[in-house]
């Protein structure tokens, strides 16, 4: 609850903001009530704009985990404090632990009949099923006061309050019931009928659905603007309805509820003159005046519009990837390097890989993209950083047999391994010795080697007891030593454990010398504790 409480507080700032900008006269009572278990309130109410904002500022969370809580009984004493035909939020991730105190709910009915309340409840949690009685109340409340259940995550939570920013800017008792019904997963279609003149029809869904189709008389195909569109929830207005018989189609596999509502007068100032409105605001005919609506990108009640500032919340923009710059009306995504314009002002991946000139590989490497940037790879037998790739001279054999080719970036040199090695003369390594105190593993061997002193000079080319050179699994040479004239030779060394001779395994190269002895090109052991035994 903690973070949608962060959450609700910049969002709840930003909507009082709104409201203010769009009806600057009045005077709005605004209640908070905190609720949980097992206590609830106290009520607290304001004129103030600035002080509500301090009631959020003050919330704090102690403890947590309460579920269920006691939704029903602070959603009563907000009734009880506020206005009639107010507008109720109720922030939960619970279920209702009061869901069947009768004289509770009986008080609740009662109080949202007479006041004319809408209450909408926003769910980011629940302890019990969507079938369990505790939350079932919530969708009782909901229907009875002509009010919605939008169960979101937190990262929608602002995406809610674009709903409620276009619900709070409708005058208060302008609004007509027209159509409220909850559907358990299925497809339907329902009739009504509009016999009065509205400014708008407002068709509400929350819950997932597939599509909506809206026919308006003599069946006439409805293009509606949507206001909100996610999976929680859907807004769509009709400005204008034509009076007659009206028909909505949903597509639905999950529960659902179809709300229909009528606007029976303008949200945005009206006027007898278009001259009236702000440069910023649109003028359209409405019932023989003409009304005075703020462009998208600002904010106002039409005789004065003010720029919204889209950059100065993240709901606001599409700017995942780039960075926002307010413009007038507007704004714009300036896109870091690796990604480029998109649809709807946002910033998506540029594919660096799909043309040569969009990256800097050399041209025989492989280009990668990925999101944001891109990497290149030189082909097989080709050294570099795939932006700078040269053929590697060593796989043209340029150095003689018995000879190890070293490569420097587009050079090379020849080194014998019998005058180039390091020495390893630790008696330890010897298979006679058991496992001692301290277990040995050559974790940082790596490269040419040669054994010397009384541990012995070669490798076994037999499996070796466990817990022998004190080590736990012993490795050996899993097949013959080379002979002078074979140069340099490719084997296995073998890691003998749990019975399995060759548990782990590394691959390895080997040369006889000139004096009889190896010398051998060996690895970083796979696993520990492992050790090259003699």
């Amino acid at each position: 609850m903690k973070d949608d409480i962060q959450q609700l507080n910049l969002v709840n700032n930003w909507i009082l903001d709104r409201t203010v900008a769009q009806f600057p006269c009045g005077v709005r009572q605004y209640t908070m009530v905190e609720f949980n278990d097992p206590t609830f309130g106290p009520a607290r109410m304001t004129n103030s704009v600035d002080e509500f904002k301090t009631f959020f500022d003050k919330l704090t969370v102690k403890g947590g985990g309460d579920c269920p809580e006691l939704a029903m009984k602070g959603l009563k004493l907000a009734l009880e404090n506020s206005p009639a035909r107010s507008f109720i939020l109720v922030l939960t991730d619970a279920s209702a632990k009061d869901y069947n105190d009768i004289p509770l709910l009986n008080s609740i009915r009662s109080l949202i009949t007479t006041t004319q309340s809408q209450v909408i409840f926003l769910i980011t949690g629940l302890c019990s099923g969507l079938n369990d009685p505790r939350f079932l109340i919530y969708r009782d409340i909901a229907s009875l006061s002509y009010g919605h259940i939008f169960q979101i995550g937190l990262s929608d939570l602002n995406k809610v309050f674009n709903y409620l920013d276009y619900t709070l800017s409708r005058p208060i008792n302008t609004t007509e019931k027209v159509l409220y019904e909850y559907y358990d997963g299925i497809n339907h279609c329902d009739n009504f009928n509009i016999t009065s003149n509205l400014s708008a029809l407002l068709v509400i869904t929350d819950g997932p659905i597939t599509s909506i189709r809206i026919l308006g008389p003599n069946s006439e195909e409805q293009n509606p603007k949507t206001i909100v569109s996610e999976i929680w929830g859907s807004l769509y207005e009709i400005k204008n309805p034509a009076q007659g018989a009206w028909n909505i189609c949903v597509v639905s596999s999950s529960p659902h509820a179809l709300q229909v509502e009528g606007l029976t007068a303008s949200n945005m100032s009206v006027t007898e003159r278009c001259s009236d409105c702000h440069p910023n605001a649109t003028c359209e005919a409405y019932l023989g005046l003409f009304q005075c609506t703020c462009k998208d990108g600002f904010i106002g009640d039409g005789f004065l519009c003010s720029d919204v500032d889209e950059c100065a919340y993240s709901w606001l923009h599409s700017c995942a990837y780039g960075y926002c710059v307010n413009t007038i009306g507007s704004y714009d995504c300036v896109c870091p390097d690796g990604y480029t314009k998109g649809e709807g002002n946002t910033c998506v991946d540029m594919d660096e890989c799909s043309s040569p000139d969009l990256n800097k590989c050399h041209p025989s490497a492989t280009c990668f993209n990925h999101v944001g940037t891109y990497t290149c790879k030189c082909p097989p037998g080709v050294t570099g950083d795939g932006f700078d790739c040269e053929i590697d001279p060593c796989t043209r054999d340029v150095c003689g047999l018995g000879t190890e080719c070293i490569t420097n970036g587009s050079t090379y040199s020849c080194s014998d391994p019998c005058a180039n090695y390091t020495v390893l003369n630790e008696p330890w390594r010897s298979t006679a010795y058991d496992l001692s105190v301290n277990i040995r593993c050559d974790r940082d061997i790596e490269g040419w080697y040669r054994f010397v002193g009384s541990g012995g000079i070669r490798m076994p080319e037999s499996c070796v007891p466990v817990n022998r050179c004190s080590t736990d699994a012993p490795m050996w040479l899993n097949g013959p030593h080379s002979a002078p004239t074979d140069g340099i030779v490719t084997r296995t060394a073998c890691a003998h454990w749990a019975g399995d001779c060759c548990r782990w395994s590394s691959t390895i190269q080997i040369k006889a010398c000139p004096g009889g002895y190896h010398v051998y090109k060996l690895n970083r052991t796979p696993a520990c504790s492992l050790a090259y035994c003699t």
